[in-house]
């Protein structure tokens, strides 16, 4: 039986006209549906609209993501006990919650080449790979390892150097019992690790692989429910530190980079403009 979201209090259910225990293909439907009424792309820059879309874009961030709309229940009332999985922090895959964010949204999509800090989490209508292993990450936490496998390898093909994509692989694998096939996609992501600048150290990974590698042993078969989306707390931590505030402080570095070379760029060509007109 669907539950439906109290019209006396503005949530994020009711921002989408969905009900709270809406599907993520129902989600995301009503993501684009909306988002196409307020993008400001298609309003000329409109501030407003651009307020409206970053009111949407955070919306389905929490919601599109099973802990972060685990814990969102919980604040808005829908659930009177913590889930089974922690909230929005976790843990972190990579060396900082904000390795994390930006691997997710970044490594493998097509953000906007002129993209602002305002605008880089915002536009996902232009992350496919974004959507499909937020799609993946809603089947494994629901128990449907298949289909979430399917996500996680497909997601993987298209970005093969994106970690985060490569350890849910890892992880769903691991879940469905494929010990061997999930240690080489653990292999793999440590790999990826060692070639980043500066390298990643990926402690969680090599953690999870050791365990996986003693999962091998027959003797250990019967445990592979410690992989599973049910219990996924008796594997994560929560670190500390803010991840939103240390993520956007990791995204405007980048974003600040990006513009001090377009304005060297910008002094370069104007100064070549004005030796040619002398």
């Amino acid at each position: 039986m669907k539950r439906s979201t109290d019209s006396s209090q503005t949530t994020y259910y009711a921002l989408f006209e969905v009900s709270s225990d809406c599907s993520f293909a129902e989600l995301k439907k009503a993501y684009f549906a909306k988002a196409k009424g307020c993008h400001p792309d298609r309003h000329g820059g409109s501030r407003k609209k651009e307020e409206q879309f970053k009111s949407l874009v955070h919306a389905f961030d929490i919601l599109s993501d099973p802990g972060k709309r685990a814990s969102y229940d919980i604040s808005i009332g829908l659930c009177a006990h913590e889930p089974a999985f922690k909230s929005t922090r976790e843990y972190s895959v990579m060396d900082t919650p904000a390795d994390d964010t930006l691997e997710e949204i970044i490594v493998g999509n097509d953000p906007p080449k002129d993209t602002t800090l305002a605008t880089l989490f915002l536009d996902l209508e232009r992350t496919e790979v974004f959507m499909l292993f937020r799609e993946g990450k809603n089947h494994y936490y629901q128990g449907r390892y298949g289909k979430a496998m399917s996500c996680f390898r497909r997601s993987s093909e298209i970005t093969p150097y994106n970690i985060l994509y490569r350890f849910y692989l890892a992880r769903v694998c691991a879940a469905a019992g494929r010990f061997g096939e999930s240690t080489r996609h653990y292999i793999k992501a440590l790999e990826l690790g060692r070639s980043r600048v500066p390298p990643q150290r990926l402690e969680r990974v090599r953690a999870e692989l050791e365990t996986v590698r003693k999962k091998r042993n027959p003797w250990w078969n019967g445990l592979v429910s410690l992989f599973k989306a049910e219990e996924p707390g008796r594997l994560f931590n929560d670190p500390s530190g803010d991840m939103v505030d240390e993520a956007n402080r990791a995204i405007e570095g980048i974003m600040s980079r990006r513009e001090r070379e377009r304005q060297r760029e910008r002094k370069r060509l104007e100064a070549g403009g004005d030796v040619r007109q002398g």
